[in-house]
Protein backbone atom coordinates (compact mmCIF):
# COMPACT_ATOMS: atom_id res chain seq x y z
CA UNK A 1 0.00 0.00 0.00
CA UNK A 2 2.89 2.69 0.57
CA UNK A 3 4.01 2.09 -3.09
CA UNK A 4 0.70 3.39 -4.63
CA UNK A 5 0.35 6.40 -2.07
CA UNK A 6 4.41 7.34 -2.60
CA UNK A 7 3.24 7.23 -6.22
CA UNK A 8 0.13 9.03 -5.58
CA UNK A 9 1.61 12.16 -3.75
CA UNK A 10 4.04 12.51 -6.70
CA UNK A 11 1.50 12.77 -9.06
CA UNK A 12 0.03 15.51 -7.11
CA UNK A 13 3.01 16.98 -7.05
CA UNK A 14 3.61 17.12 -10.05
CA UNK A 15 0.36 18.91 -10.85
CA UNK A 16 0.94 21.32 -8.23
CA UNK A 17 4.45 21.83 -10.13
CA UNK A 18 3.05 22.07 -13.41
CA UNK A 19 1.09 25.49 -12.56
CA UNK A 20 4.26 26.92 -11.31
CA UNK A 21 5.49 27.62 -15.43
CA UNK A 22 3.96 30.91 -16.89
CA UNK A 23 4.28 33.16 -19.18
CA UNK A 24 4.59 36.59 -17.02
CA UNK A 25 2.10 38.97 -18.50
CA UNK A 26 2.42 41.51 -16.64
CA UNK A 27 5.78 42.07 -15.78
CA UNK A 28 7.92 40.07 -19.03
CA UNK A 29 10.92 41.96 -19.81
CA UNK A 30 10.49 43.00 -23.87
CA UNK A 31 13.93 41.89 -25.05
CA UNK A 32 15.91 44.08 -27.70
CA UNK A 33 15.64 43.03 -31.62
CA UNK A 34 19.08 41.75 -32.94
CA UNK A 35 18.96 44.79 -35.13
CA UNK A 36 18.65 46.72 -31.98
CA UNK A 37 21.85 44.93 -30.26
CA UNK A 38 25.35 44.84 -31.46
CA UNK A 39 26.60 41.63 -30.56
CA UNK A 40 28.85 38.88 -32.35
CA UNK A 41 26.85 36.58 -34.65
CA UNK A 42 26.56 33.05 -33.23
CA UNK A 43 28.10 30.42 -35.24
CA UNK A 44 26.45 27.90 -36.91
CA UNK A 45 27.52 24.77 -38.07
CA UNK A 46 25.63 21.50 -39.65
CA UNK A 47 25.86 18.22 -39.97
CA UNK A 48 25.75 16.19 -43.10
CA UNK A 49 23.09 14.53 -44.38
CA UNK A 50 22.71 10.47 -43.11
CA UNK A 51 19.57 9.08 -44.54
CA UNK A 52 20.54 5.80 -42.26
CA UNK A 53 21.70 7.60 -39.18
CA UNK A 54 19.23 10.15 -39.04
CA UNK A 55 16.48 7.28 -39.37
CA UNK A 56 17.55 5.69 -36.46
CA UNK A 57 18.50 8.85 -34.63
CA UNK A 58 14.19 9.47 -35.23
CA UNK A 59 13.27 6.54 -34.36
CA UNK A 60 15.43 6.91 -30.81
CA UNK A 61 13.54 9.98 -30.59
CA UNK A 62 9.97 8.62 -30.74
CA UNK A 63 9.95 8.83 -26.55
CA UNK A 64 10.23 12.59 -27.41
CA UNK A 65 7.67 12.89 -29.74
CA UNK A 66 4.96 11.11 -27.31
CA UNK A 67 5.94 13.39 -25.04
CA UNK A 68 5.81 16.67 -26.21
CA UNK A 69 3.01 15.18 -28.81
CA UNK A 70 5.19 16.62 -31.97
CA UNK A 71 6.20 14.56 -34.63
CA UNK A 72 9.06 17.63 -35.11
CA UNK A 73 10.87 16.81 -32.07
CA UNK A 74 14.19 15.30 -32.46
CA UNK A 75 13.43 14.61 -36.06
CA UNK A 76 16.85 15.55 -36.99
CA UNK A 77 15.56 17.61 -39.96
CA UNK A 78 15.69 21.62 -38.63
CA UNK A 79 14.44 24.48 -40.63
CA UNK A 80 15.76 27.64 -41.75
CA UNK A 81 12.95 28.94 -39.91
CA UNK A 82 13.80 27.27 -36.55
CA UNK A 83 17.37 28.50 -37.29
CA UNK A 84 16.80 31.87 -38.03
CA UNK A 85 14.66 32.10 -34.88
CA UNK A 86 17.35 30.59 -32.67
CA UNK A 87 20.10 33.09 -34.33
CA UNK A 88 17.94 35.77 -33.90
CA UNK A 89 17.39 35.09 -30.42
CA UNK A 90 20.71 34.65 -29.68
CA UNK A 91 22.29 37.59 -31.12
CA UNK A 92 19.60 39.72 -28.59
CA UNK A 93 21.12 37.99 -25.76
CA UNK A 94 24.75 38.36 -26.85
CA UNK A 95 25.70 34.87 -27.23
CA UNK A 96 27.53 35.53 -30.08
CA UNK A 97 30.37 33.23 -28.49
CA UNK A 98 28.10 30.18 -28.35
CA UNK A 99 28.81 27.88 -31.03
CA UNK A 100 25.31 25.77 -32.45
CA UNK A 101 25.61 22.87 -34.23
CA UNK A 102 22.91 21.74 -35.93
CA UNK A 103 22.10 17.51 -35.98
CA UNK A 104 25.59 17.88 -36.32
CA UNK A 105 28.11 15.28 -34.60
CA UNK A 106 31.97 16.64 -33.77
CA UNK A 107 33.68 15.11 -30.64
CA UNK A 108 36.88 16.49 -31.96
CA UNK A 109 35.74 19.97 -32.24
CA UNK A 110 33.80 19.59 -28.96
CA UNK A 111 36.81 18.45 -26.86
CA UNK A 112 39.22 21.69 -28.63
CA UNK A 113 36.49 24.27 -27.15
CA UNK A 114 36.42 22.25 -24.08
CA UNK A 115 40.11 23.37 -24.37
CA UNK A 116 39.86 26.63 -25.04
CA UNK A 117 36.83 27.98 -22.68
CA UNK A 118 38.53 30.02 -20.48
CA UNK A 119 35.42 31.19 -19.01
CA UNK A 120 35.46 28.37 -17.10
CA UNK A 121 37.83 27.24 -14.98
CA UNK A 122 40.31 24.09 -15.54
CA UNK A 123 38.75 22.04 -12.71
CA UNK A 124 35.51 21.90 -13.99
CA UNK A 125 36.35 21.67 -17.46
CA UNK A 126 39.29 18.55 -17.32
CA UNK A 127 36.61 16.73 -14.74
CA UNK A 128 32.85 17.01 -15.04
CA UNK A 129 33.40 18.59 -18.61
CA UNK A 130 35.49 16.16 -19.87
CA UNK A 131 33.05 13.57 -18.56
CA UNK A 132 30.05 15.45 -20.39
CA UNK A 133 32.58 15.54 -23.52
CA UNK A 134 33.47 12.29 -23.24
CA UNK A 135 29.46 11.13 -23.11
CA UNK A 136 29.29 13.16 -26.31
CA UNK A 137 31.54 11.13 -28.16
CA UNK A 138 30.87 7.94 -27.31
CA UNK A 139 26.85 8.26 -27.27
CA UNK A 140 26.05 10.81 -30.20
CA UNK A 141 23.39 12.79 -29.73
CA UNK A 142 22.93 12.85 -33.41
CA UNK A 143 21.51 9.47 -32.50
CA UNK A 144 20.97 8.85 -29.49
CA UNK A 145 20.26 12.50 -28.01
CA UNK A 146 18.08 15.51 -27.39
CA UNK A 147 19.00 18.91 -27.53
CA UNK A 148 20.86 20.14 -25.43
CA UNK A 149 23.15 23.09 -23.96
CA UNK A 150 26.52 21.91 -22.77
CA UNK A 151 28.28 24.62 -20.27
CA UNK A 152 32.01 22.98 -20.68
CA UNK A 153 32.61 23.52 -24.36
CA UNK A 154 29.79 26.42 -25.18
CA UNK A 155 27.90 24.15 -27.03
CA UNK A 156 24.32 23.89 -28.43
CA UNK A 157 23.08 20.67 -29.98
CA UNK A 158 19.73 21.41 -31.85
CA UNK A 159 18.15 17.89 -33.53
CA UNK A 160 14.16 19.22 -33.07
CA UNK A 161 12.27 21.34 -35.49
CA UNK A 162 10.58 23.38 -32.67
CA UNK A 163 11.92 26.97 -32.04
CA UNK A 164 11.17 26.74 -28.57
CA UNK A 165 13.20 24.35 -27.64
CA UNK A 166 16.11 25.42 -29.86
CA UNK A 167 15.73 28.85 -27.81
CA UNK A 168 15.29 26.81 -23.76
CA UNK A 169 18.80 25.87 -24.66
CA UNK A 170 20.05 29.43 -25.44
CA UNK A 171 18.24 30.27 -22.97
CA UNK A 172 20.05 28.78 -20.54
CA UNK A 173 23.32 29.55 -22.04
CA UNK A 174 22.21 32.88 -21.15
CA UNK A 175 21.83 31.65 -17.71
CA UNK A 176 25.98 30.35 -17.56
CA UNK A 177 26.70 33.24 -18.92
CA UNK A 178 25.65 35.58 -16.13
CA UNK A 179 27.13 33.91 -13.45
CA UNK A 180 30.27 34.79 -11.99
CA UNK A 181 31.65 31.15 -11.41
CA UNK A 182 29.61 29.85 -14.39
CA UNK A 183 31.19 26.03 -13.92
CA UNK A 184 30.32 25.61 -10.39
CA UNK A 185 27.01 27.28 -11.57
CA UNK A 186 26.75 24.53 -14.24
CA UNK A 187 27.33 21.61 -11.91
CA UNK A 188 25.32 22.38 -9.05
CA UNK A 189 22.14 22.82 -10.81
CA UNK A 190 23.21 19.64 -12.77
CA UNK A 191 21.85 17.75 -9.35
CA UNK A 192 19.02 15.68 -9.45
CA UNK A 193 16.09 17.93 -8.45
CA UNK A 194 18.08 20.88 -8.49
CA UNK A 195 18.01 20.74 -12.32
CA UNK A 196 14.52 21.91 -12.33
CA UNK A 197 15.41 25.24 -10.89
CA UNK A 198 17.11 26.37 -14.18
CA UNK A 199 14.58 24.39 -16.56
CA UNK A 200 11.90 26.50 -15.10
CA UNK A 201 14.08 29.66 -15.49
CA UNK A 202 14.71 29.45 -18.88
CA UNK A 203 11.03 27.87 -20.08
CA UNK A 204 9.55 31.15 -17.89
CA UNK A 205 12.29 33.33 -20.05
CA UNK A 206 11.15 31.64 -24.03
CA UNK A 207 7.84 32.18 -23.12
CA UNK A 208 8.63 35.75 -21.65
CA UNK A 209 10.40 35.93 -25.28
CA UNK A 210 7.50 34.49 -27.63
CA UNK A 211 5.25 36.82 -26.03
CA UNK A 212 6.89 39.78 -26.43
CA UNK A 213 8.78 38.90 -29.93
CA UNK A 214 6.84 36.21 -31.18
CA UNK A 215 3.42 36.16 -32.98
CA UNK A 216 0.18 34.63 -30.82
CA UNK A 217 0.52 31.45 -32.40
CA UNK A 218 4.04 30.92 -31.48
CA UNK A 219 3.34 32.19 -27.86
CA UNK A 220 0.84 29.37 -27.48
CA UNK A 221 2.86 26.38 -29.17
CA UNK A 222 5.61 27.66 -26.74
CA UNK A 223 3.08 27.37 -23.99
CA UNK A 224 2.16 23.81 -25.19
CA UNK A 225 5.53 22.47 -25.82
CA UNK A 226 7.55 23.85 -22.38
CA UNK A 227 4.83 23.52 -20.26
CA UNK A 228 4.60 19.62 -21.30
CA UNK A 229 8.50 19.11 -21.09
CA UNK A 230 8.81 20.72 -18.01
CA UNK A 231 5.49 18.22 -16.47
CA UNK A 232 8.05 15.35 -17.64
CA UNK A 233 11.06 17.11 -16.36
CA UNK A 234 9.44 16.84 -13.17
CA UNK A 235 8.04 13.78 -13.36
CA UNK A 236 11.45 12.09 -14.32
CA UNK A 237 12.49 13.42 -10.74
CA UNK A 238 9.78 12.31 -8.87
CA UNK A 239 10.70 9.14 -9.95
CA UNK A 240 13.82 9.41 -8.14
CA UNK A 241 11.84 9.12 -4.97
CA UNK A 242 9.24 6.06 -6.36
CA UNK A 243 11.62 4.35 -8.57
CA UNK A 244 8.91 4.50 -11.40
CA UNK A 245 10.84 6.52 -13.90
CA UNK A 246 8.06 6.11 -17.51
CA UNK A 247 4.75 6.34 -15.63
CA UNK A 248 5.51 9.18 -13.80
CA UNK A 249 7.67 10.86 -16.74
CA UNK A 250 4.61 10.24 -18.97
CA UNK A 251 1.97 11.44 -16.36
CA UNK A 252 4.30 14.26 -15.80
CA UNK A 253 3.87 15.23 -19.23
CA UNK A 254 0.04 14.84 -19.50
CA UNK A 255 -0.46 17.16 -17.06
CA UNK A 256 1.75 19.61 -18.73
CA UNK A 257 -0.46 19.12 -21.17
CA UNK A 258 -3.63 19.91 -19.31
CA UNK A 259 -1.84 23.15 -17.93
CA UNK A 260 -0.87 24.44 -21.07
CA UNK A 261 -4.33 24.02 -22.60
CA UNK A 262 -5.87 25.82 -19.27
CA UNK A 263 -3.79 28.60 -19.59
CA UNK A 264 -4.66 28.99 -23.05
CA UNK A 265 -8.41 29.48 -22.25
CA UNK A 266 -7.36 31.91 -19.64
CA UNK A 267 -5.93 34.14 -22.14
CA UNK A 268 -8.35 33.89 -24.74
CA UNK A 269 -10.98 35.15 -22.44
CA UNK A 270 -8.91 37.83 -21.30
CA UNK A 271 -9.26 41.24 -23.03
CA UNK A 272 -6.24 42.26 -24.89
CA UNK A 273 -4.47 45.18 -24.01
CA UNK A 274 -5.21 47.78 -26.32
CA UNK A 275 -9.24 46.95 -26.00
CA UNK A 276 -8.86 47.50 -22.14
CA UNK A 277 -7.53 50.66 -22.91
CA UNK A 278 -10.25 51.99 -25.55
CA UNK A 279 -12.83 50.70 -22.13
CA UNK A 280 -11.16 52.90 -19.76
CA UNK A 281 -10.61 55.72 -22.29
CA UNK A 282 -14.17 55.33 -23.88
CA UNK A 283 -15.37 55.49 -19.87
CA UNK A 284 -13.07 58.68 -19.04
CA UNK A 285 -14.85 60.34 -21.98
CA UNK A 286 -18.18 59.55 -20.95
CA UNK A 287 -17.21 61.12 -17.24
CA UNK A 288 -15.58 63.98 -18.75
CA UNK A 289 -18.90 64.14 -20.67
CA UNK A 290 -21.53 64.01 -17.88
CA UNK A 291 -19.24 66.81 -16.07
CA UNK A 292 -19.36 69.35 -18.58
CA UNK A 293 -23.47 68.82 -18.84
CA UNK A 294 -23.42 69.09 -15.36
Amino acid sequence: MQKPLRILLAVLALAASAATLRAQETTSEILPLPDQVNSGVPEFEHGKPRKVVDAVGWVFGIPKKIILWDRRAVNHRVSIETEQDLAEYMAANGLGSTKVRINQYDPLGEWRRLRENKEVGAGWRYTIGAFSTLTYTIIPGRVFGADRYNPYTDSVYIYSDIPCLALEQASYARLVHERQHPGTYATLTSLPVVQLWPERQSKNEVLDYTLANGTVEQHEEATRILYAEFGAEIGGQASLLVGSNLPLTLAGAGIGHVAARFQGSEAEEAPPAAEAGELTASKDNDAGAETVTR
